[in-house]
Parts: structure tokens; sequence; C-alpha cells
């Protein structure tokens, strides 16, 4: 009993000395951190880890909610200061409003918020066709921060990116758009543009064509597709389109030459001749009408 004993004090003073080699080690790796530690910088450390982790909650709640589009820019390796939307940390926290109004997605807007959503949409439109598109992108993000569903901002938004050539932020905003019940023609539109861009003719086609079959009055959309077929070289297409955009809109100098345009590379003289002349006596532009005579002259 007694030697049985003895082996036991043994074992636990070989543990305990084996615990305290292990302990000593781990103390003396990491010796310069502990002592350097004081209780104030572990709670700026909490505060830090806290903070971050609200940002980050916030950022997983954009990527699954409803601002995908803008969110899906931002790639973060860490939290902390690689948060990047257009490479502006401060644009996310602007928008410390928008992530607070998450619990309730049906939330209705105040009539005075409603108005000045308004208001700032249209501000918007104005600095976009001014070409101010930081301000106008600035005025969208505002609107965003008071209903995170105003789905004209999104639109806004996209536009603005297409027409800086921000393909990749344009095309996630269309996307994000599409997959709403708010889609509409114009975003059919952009993502055409956006495949034309990047080199796939197929799927531009179908987009054109599909914004103008949920828009069929709309000559626009129609004119975008015979520019797209004469840019193709499909120009019997490009006619039909072409003329379908002028049966729409009969005083729309933009279309006339648009016909006359197509009537010439599809060798319809007569065609041509017979509108060019409401072209003549309609626009200002003494160039191209001399450019389009000497092009109708050399069909044979």
């Amino acid at each position: 009993m007694r030697i049985r004993m003895s082996w036991l004090v043994w074992i636990l003073l070989i543990l305990a000395a084996i615990s305290f080699v292990v302990l000593a080690f781990v103390i003396g790796r990491h010796w310069n951190e502990i002592r350097l530690l004081d209780p104030d910088s572990i709670r700026e450390e909490r505060v830090r880890k806290k903070r971050d982790e609200i940002v980050a909650q916030r950022l997983d709640r954009i990527k699954s909610g409803f601002f995908t589009p803008i969110a899906a820019a931002a790639r973060s390796a860490s939290v902390r200061g690689k948060i990047a939307f257009h490479g502006t940390y401060i644009k996310l926290l602007k928008l410390d409003r928008f992530y607070r109004q998450t619990k309730n997605p049906q939330v209705e807007i105040p009539r005075s918020d409603a108005e000045r959503l308004k208001s700032t949409i249209e501000e918007a439109r104005s600095l976009a066709r001014d070409l101010k598109y930081g301000d106008a992108e600035r005025k969208y993000l505002e609107v965003l921060g008071l209903d995170k569903r105003n789905v004209e901002a999104y639109k806004g938004l996209a536009a603005l990116y297409l027409k800086q050539k921000m393909l990749p932020q344009a095309k996630e905003t269309f996307e994000f758009l599409l997959r709403t019940t708010e889609a509409d023609d114009a975003c059919y539109a952009g993502l055409a543009e956006i495949a034309e861009e990047e080199g796939d003719v197929s799927l531009a086609e179908r987009m054109y064509r599909k914004a103008a079959e949920m828009s069929p009055k709309c000559p626009n959309r129609h004119a975008d597709l015979a520019t797209f077929y004469l840019e193709h070289n499909e120009t019997e297409k490009a006619w039909t389109f072409a003329r379908r955009a002028m049966e729409l809109e009969p005083k729309s100098i933009k279309y006339l030459e648009l016909c006359i345009e197509t009537a010439i590379r599809n060798g319809e003289k007569s065609e041509a001749v017979n509108r060019f002349d409401r072209f003549r006596m309609r626009s200002e532009d003494r160039q191209k009408i001399q450019s389009l005579k000497e092009r109708i002259d050399a069909i044979h």
C-alpha cells in the first residue's frame, strides 16, 4: 500500500512539473505582449473588436438583404479598414440609418420623408444630367438612407455606373433589380449595353429584345435594337425596328436620321430619299445633311 501511494505521489509530481514547464514556455514566448498589457488597453481592444463586429454584421445584412448590389462592391479581407464601396469606407458609415431599419422591411415611409425622397431623387437626376456623377450618387445614397427599398434610387445608381463604364457595379445593380418585382425595360436595356461591352453579342440581343417586349410602345427600345443590328451588319432587321421607332414618334429627328442611315446601309435609295427631304428641312446640321446626301447619291 505504501509503495502504491509513493508511485501516485511521483506521478502527480511529474504531471505538475510538466504543467509548470509548459506554462513557463507559453509565458516566455509571449512575455513581451503580456508585459505591455494593461487594463485600459484591454478595454480599448474590446471596444475595437465590438465596433468591428457591428460593422461586419451590417455588411452581412447588406449582402443578404436589399443593398446587395452596393454591398457586393465591398470585398473585405478583414473588417477593419478594408471595407470598400468605391474605395470609400466613409460612404458605408453614412448609411448607418439604413442598417438600423432592417427589422421591418415593410415600414411605411412618413409623408414628410416621402416628399423629401421625391425631391432628392429629382435633384439626383438633375445632377446626373449635368454630368455631376459624384454629387448625384451621394443624393441617391441619401435616398437609400431613408428608404432602403427605393427602386428609383437603385435604378439611378445603376445608370450612373453604366455611364461611367463601371460595368461590374452597373451589372450587379441591374441584376439585383431583376430579382425584384420592380424590374423594367431600362434594366434589360442596361444589361444589353453591358453585354455588348463585354462582347456577349447573343446575350445583348436577347436583352434588347426583352426590353422592347416589356415596353413595345417605347420608340427608344426599338431604336436600340435597330442600332444594335446596324452595328452587327444585320441591316434588314435594323430597318424593321428603325421604322417602328419612327412610327411611334414621327416628329423625332433622331429616329428620322436612324431610318435614313438604315435605308442607306440597306441599299433602299427611295426610302432614304423620301425621308431625307424631311430631315433636310428640320435639321440645322449642314455637315450631316451634306454627308447623308452624298451617301444617298452613291446608292445605285
